[in-house]
């Protein structure tokens, strides 16, 4: 076997703190959504200009939630390309 593959399955300490960062970005979206929902949904606008901006802020709010998972995707895509950087057993990479 090559001695890189055996130095890549031997390999038990992993990225823990790349892991938990794309795990807890992930959780703050979820939790920032149903948040968000909850409070959107229990706002009463009682004029026409309140109505206007209430409606403003639902759209920039989901246009937000619809792009916030790129920025997982694009955590997952650098770790990616930082562990294949250093999978030669070149200097840089994680």
């Amino acid at each position: 076997m090559n001695m890189n593959l055996k130095k890549l399955f031997n390999d038990t300490s992993g990225n823990i703190g790349s892991v938990a960062t794309i795990v807890a970005i992930l959780v703050v979206i979820v939790i920032g959504l149903l948040v968000f929902t909850e409070i959107s949904g229990s706002i009463i606008t009682g004029t026409t200009d309140g109505a206007t901006a209430h409606e403003a802020v639902n759209d920039t709010a989901e246009t937000v939630f619809t792009l916030a998972p790129i920025v997982a995707i694009v955590l997952i895509a650098s770790i990616i390309l930082a562990v294949v950087t250093n999978f030669g057993g070149k200097e840089g990479g994680l």
